[in-house]
């Protein structure tokens, strides 16, 4: 588990929804979510399968490995809430199993869509622990 960003990144609120999810990051842990009905693994805040549409989900262990799909980097805040935070890398990565995520970069600079990410997982002062990805070492998948 990584440091604390002692940065002021908003609290995040959690939910009956959610609780699994930030439970599973204070672990150290990164969970999504698996259709039971397909076996199909889907992004955390799925409420429905996309392959077959069934809404009998579980909360499921992922590997918390992947690739960069895209990324850009935030120079200017989109409100004043960032205006401390800025700059910092968002990123979208497919997770090995399949899913892809909307998240940040933490660590390393991109060079190109396929570099291998991993998870870390940080805490809001105060708050939840949450998952980022930093760049992996090695060439992209």
């Amino acid at each position: 588990m990584s440091e604390t960003d002692n940065r002021a990144w908003p609290q995040f609120q959690r939910d009956s929804k959610s609780a699994a999810f930030f439970d599973a990051a204070a672990r150290g842990e990164l969970f999504i979510r698996r259709c039971l009905t397909c076996d199909q693994r889907l992004a955390p805040e799925s409420g429905t399968c996309l392959t077959c549409d069934g809404t009998d989900l579980e909360w499921t262990r992922a590997e918390g490995t992947g690739s960069l799909v895209t990324w850009t980097v935030v120079e200017r805040p989109p409100n004043r809430a960032f205006t401390t935070l800025v700059p910092y890398t968002i990123a979208v990565v497919e997770l090995t199993e399949g899913p892809w995520l909307y998240t940040r970069l933490t660590e390393g600079v991109p060079t190109a869509v396929g570099q291998p990410v991993h998870v870390e997982f940080q805490q809001v002062p105060g708050g939840e622990h949450y998952p980022v990805f930093a760049l992996t070492e090695g060439t992209p998948q």
